[in-house]
């Protein structure tokens, strides 16, 4: 026998082993297709295709081998292939390795020694845990190399090298045992990644079906897969739908949709009338993480140039409000949070109270841990939200993934 024959039978045979002991990831596995190379250190998926390293697997005994292919399989499972959003390679490798390896433990699953693993993100989700490690990295070096940036496996944009035959090359990661890749460009002969992302979702929902029929759906595997689905909600898109709808519009056949134009349909455009004066509300806590303001400020400013409202006043707050810019129709905005300790939204609208404003819409960026006011204001308030907490009145947008 051959030494590929035999490496392919070891596969095959701790595939069967999980199928049988544990179903759920047993029959996720047969989504994705074998192929050896030795472009990887370990083993990697870009949610199609299983390449693993030989001479790695060689190194795993029955149980940690079954172990290895489970933590694989649960990359797709989460959609960790389609949710990296130009994320450092590197880094969301480690922060999916977190996520991903409890569940896999807690499920009675062995893997290799010096795995990924830590109490403090336990519950979090992959986004989470990379917010987390950037901000404890600080990437306050001036040398290039000590950047995550500079890793293998990763071009100027962001996005995952293939080598010259195609073969995918993964970032080193210490302590991982499986790397998740991009999924595969869409193009004629491969889907798009909405498509891979759906095909995944029913795959899971199907493999949790006949997991749970044999009574072997492992219990903290709910909250996972919940998080994944909550990661594919595009907050930019909601943010913008919402705040758009508080913005008062009518249609007019003067000026067509032009959008529409070009596939032949005359349809009425939108006429926005003038907005009046914007609020926006940062939480200065010191519990929201800095790229998520960053974002936040890039879509906030988007939207503005739009809209172009009279004044935009920008609170800054804890329990109190401890600076208030205000911006001109046209200036660009830039959010410099102070102040730190706890959350009281209430301060926030006293303000435009006390100063006689009434908003066209109220945006808050915060996490939702604090003290709400016991009555709603007369005027739209939408919550830019990077936790998971429910607020008693407006409109939520879950920025936890971002």
């Amino acid at each position: 026998m051959s030494y590929e024959t035999s490496m392919t039978r070891r596969i095959q045979k701790a595939r069967t082993a999980l199928l049988l002991d544990h179903p759920f990831f047993g029959a996720l596995l047969f989504r994705l297709k074998g192929q050896e190379t030795q472009s990887v250190q370990t083993m990697a998926t870009d949610g199609v295709s299983l390449f693993y390293n030989p001479t790695f697997v060689d190194t795993l005994n029955s149980a940690t081998l079954a172990g290895v292919l489970a933590h694989e399989v649960m990359h797709p499972a989460l959609h960790h292939h389609v949710r990296r959003s130009g994320r450092d390679p590197r880094r969301w490798n480690e922060a999916c390795d977190y996520a991903i390896n409890p569940l896999l433990l807690d499920a009675g699953l062995s893997l290799p020694e010096g795995i990924l693993v830590d109490s403090r993100f336990h519950g979090m989700s992959a986004e989470q845990i990379y917010n987390q490690l950037e901000a404890e990295a600080g990437e306050q070096s001036d040398d290039p190399s000590d950047h995550p940036s500079s890793a293998n496996g990763r071009t100027g944009d962001g996005s995952q090298e293939r080598t010259s035959s195609d073969e995918p090359s993964a970032p080193t990661t210490e302590g991982g045992v499986g790397q998740v890749l991009d999924a595969p460009r869409s193009s004629e002969e491969s889907k798009s990644l909405e498509e891979q992302a759906r095909a995944w979702s029913a795959a899971v929902s199907q493999a949790a079906t006949v997991a749970r029929q044999a009574g072997k759906l492992p219990a903290g595997l709910r909250r996972a897969l919940e998080g994944a689905a909550e990661a594919a909600v595009d907050w930019r898109e909601m943010l913008r739908r919402l705040w758009s709808e508080t913005t008062p519009a009518d249609y007019s056949w003067a000026r067509p949709n032009r959008r529409q134009i070009w596939s032949g349909l005359y349809l009425p455009g939108v006429i926005r009338e003038g907005v009046r004066e914007i609020a926006i509300a940062v939480d200065c806590s010191g519990s929201v993480h800095g790229r998520q303001l960053r974002l936040f400020e890039a879509e906030i400013r988007s939207i503005l140039e739009g809209q172009r409202p009279q004044r935009v006043h920008v609170l800054y707050f804890d329990t109190v409000i401890h600076k208030i810019e205000s911006y001109e129709a046209g200036q660009p905005i830039h959010l410099d949070p102070i102040g730190g300790g706890g959350t009281a939204f209430g301060p926030c609208f006293e303000w435009l109270d006390d100063h006689g404003i009434e908003p066209q819409t109220l945006v808050f960026f915060t996490d939702l841990w604090g003290t709400f006011p016991a009555v709603a204001p007369p005027y739209p308030v939408l919550w830019a939200s990077t936790g998971s907490r429910h607020a008693p009145f407006g409109h939520v947008i879950p920025m936890q993934s971002a």
